[in-house]
């Protein structure tokens, strides 16, 4: 029974995602996107690389590196996806929650995960297979949407309302994420976190706000994490469910 309905959950965020994703989306760079971009550069100097972007979108992020990089891309959206391929990514339709990516084991040099896992019932097999398809030593960018940050304090202390960025009602986000949680993840899947950082303090993108972030990333409006594949993740975790966070904190996360 429970299975059946498991499947019912993850069968409407599917279709949520299919059509929230083949709309029109903005292609304009967040600021965070230029940050990413840094970071691909600095990671990929002086050889040529096989890059990954999971939930690619349109494939803006990785559009300026395929001259020089071998720039492949998965998304659960073809319309988003016919936008990659025409700006040279070589793109696939994934359902990145259930399926395997189509490609071989230690793939690639580099992967990235930009604002995605917000957007997913169930992580565990995004992190397996980015595990499974990344070289040893390889590098993972994962960069999610910060729900603990002080706008979000305010919002719900003064105003009753939920946090920035968290899933709520008519929002696209399933999932709520904090920089603990995101490194306890990565650690069960192999991943040594390497660096974090921050976009800026909201509401502010200034100087000020940006290096507040950059040294104190868990208050950021979006945080980066770089991490490095150390081990291979041979299987995925059974399917605990942890209902109560403080089970979290017992568990050492």
């Amino acid at each position: 029974m429970a299975d059946k309905a498991e499947t019912s959950i993850l069968r409407v965020v599917l279709h949520l995602q299919e059509n929230i994703y083949n709309t029109q989306a903005p292609e304009k760079d967040e600021f965070k996107d230029l940050k990413v971009r840094g970071i691909i550069r600095e990671l990929s100097a002086a050889r040529t690389c096989k890059i990954l972007d999971v939930g690619c979108g349109d494939g803006s992020l990785l559009e300026p590196f395929h001259r020089h990089h071998e720039c492949y891309g998965v998304d659960i959206s073809e319309a988003q996806l016919k936008k990659a391929r025409a700006k040279g990514i070589k793109a696939f339709r994934v359902n990145i929650e259930a399926e395997k990516l189509p490609f071989p084991q230690s793939f690639f040099d580099l992967a990235v995960c930009s604002e995605t896992i917000e957007h997913l019932l169930d992580v565990d097999n995004l992190f397996h297979e980015v595990n499974r398809t990344l070289k040893k030593g390889g590098f993972f960018i994962l960069t999610f949407p910060n729900v603990n940050q002080p706008v979000s304090w305010l919002l719900q202390v003064v105003f009753d309302l939920p946090p920035m960025y968290s899933a709520r009602y008519k929002s696209p986000h399933v999932r709520d994420y904090t920089l603990r949680i995101v490194k306890s993840a990565l650690t069960r899947f192999g991943f040594a976190v390497k660096n974090v950082t921050g976009t800026y303090v909201y509401p502010f993108k200034g100087g000020v706000s940006q290096f507040l972030a950059r040294f104190i990333p868990r208050i950021a409006e979006k945080i980066i994490v770089v991490s490095e594949k150390h081990q291979e993740t041979m299987m995925l975790p059974s399917r605990k469910v942890v209902w109560n966070v403080l089970d979290l904190v017992r568990e050492g996360i």
